[in-house]
């Protein structure tokens, strides 16, 4: 049976539900396009499970869910939403040849908080970190009400975020990356620092990268008021690369 000539990977957030992310999977069955949406290693149980999780397990399981994909399609595009963005940027790196394109949605690289640069104090004294109610964290109060995100997180966790996100934000690094990238990012994101988006695509090493900025969404991009017009963007960008792979061009 031939292989299609492209799949798309998805991968979620730091705490986040599968369903942060699967609201591209009705796009792609609509542009009869396979996929894998993996649950990186802590997610999916209780918040516990996070304990002594390092970021290259969630590269490790990204890594084997792109393998599995890889078996139905010839190339890959990689979505990948704040943690899974940060993710996806390591896995394009590491696989360029079999990488046909890229979607980071709101990447952590850098979370907004001011208190972050002291993440690893305080996780010696504060084991736990819990997420508050944030009003001001969704433009769509009754997408706010249905979350299923973990309600809170080890610190140990997000300190390893912040670490993998400093890592991956490096220059040099990020110029490693060839793939045409299309990089999504609210201006009112209360979780990562948005600015991080207009870094990441002036130290891209592609000569294919877009930046699209939204100002009525917060964080959960793909579950807030905008989402609609967001999904529209990823539809687009995965259309364009399906077909010029269908052609045997590449993208």
């Amino acid at each position: 049976m031939a292989k299609s000539p492209v799949g798309v990977l998805l991968l979620h957030g730091l705490s986040s539900h599968i369903n942060c992310i699967d609201p591209v999977v009705p796009r792609l069955q609509k542009l009869g396009i396979p996929y894998r949406m993996p649950v990186l290693r802590g997610h999916g149980t209780q918040p516990s499970d996070l304990i002594g999780v390092k970021w290259q397990d969630w590269v490790e399981d990204g890594q084997k869910a792109l393998d599995d994909l890889l078996q139905e399609c010839e190339k890959a595009i990689i979505v990948g939403l704040s943690m899974g963005g940060v993710v996806a940027l390591n896995l394009t790196a590491n696989n360029q040849s079999r990488v046909e394109g890229l979607v980071c949605i709101a990447p952590a690289l850098k979370l907004k908080s001011k208190l972050s640069a002291l993440a690893p104090l305080i996780a010696l004294v504060q084991k736990t970190l819990v997420f508050k109610p944030d009003p001001l964290g969704y433009f769509d109060q009754e997408a706010a009400k249905t979350s299923l995100n973990y309600p809170e997180v080890p610190t140990s966790v997000v300190v390893e975020l912040i670490k993998f996100g400093k890592l991956t934000a490096r220059p040099e690094f990020l110029s490693r990356i060839k793939v045409p990238t299309l990089i999504l990012q609210t201006s009112q994101d209360r979780t990562v620092d948005p600015s991080m988006a207009q870094h990441l695509h002036d130290n891209l090493g592609s000569a294919d990268r877009r930046l699209i900025w939204f100002h009525r969404s917060g964080h959960e991009m793909l579950r807030d008021a905008q989402r609609e017009e967001i999904l529209d963007e990823i539809e687009k960008f995965v259309a364009e690369i399906a077909t010029k792979a269908q052609k045997g061009v590449s993208a």
